[in-house]
């Protein structure tokens, strides 16, 4: 009797434990493997904290549109706050090893926007100064899928800075 009565509070214990014990100390651990496989999958670290999709609605979505224009979104919501990361190229053709540069807004950028309760909002960018990169990976067309590597600088109106580093997606499109 007294080993059931230890096996059962040793059970019950253990199943009281956080499953956060499991979860990566480091965030570049929480980030998804660098694949090239079309897992749907995408992250970076924002100012050093692991950013991942979570959340309800369109949390994760990749455009290749024409073989020209390119978006990447990374979406996460939680309670009355969303945050996205946002990578974007327009007449551009997307070749494996090429580094793009992330600078201005009307070509190719980087962005942060972060909305709050619906009404606020703090939009982070790229500049002509405060830049990043965007590298492409893997590209297989036939598949509809994309692979890459991203890290850039944005500042908000109020000459705040952000660092989204180590940045990676393998997405289909």
């Amino acid at each position: 009797m007294k080993n059931l009565l230890f096996l059962f509070a040793t059970v019950l214990i253990l199943s009281c434990c956080s499953t956060d014990d499991n979860k990566p100390k480091k965030p570049i651990d929480q980030l998804p493997p660098a694949t090239q496989t079309g897992a749907n999958t995408a992250g970076c670290l924002i100012n050093g904290e692991a950013f991942l999709p979570k959340g309800t609605g369109i949390i994760l979505n990749c455009l290749y549109q024409d073989g020209l224009n390119f978006g990447l979104r990374i979406t996460e919501n939680m309670n009355d706050t969303s945050r996205s990361i946002y990578i974007s190229t327009l007449n551009q053709n997307l070749e494996i090893g090429k580094i793009y540069d992330l600078q201005e807004y009307n070509s190719k950028w980087g962005q942060f926007v972060v909305f709050t309760g619906g009404i606020g909002k703090d939009d982070y960018r790229t500049t002509l100064t405060i830049t990043g990169e965007l590298k492409i990976t893997n590209h297989n067309f036939s598949k509809a899928i994309l692979s890459g590597t991203f890290w850039f600088d944005a500042v908000n109106s109020k000459g705040e800075k952000i660092q989204v580093r180590e940045g990676r997606f393998d997405m289909e499109y």
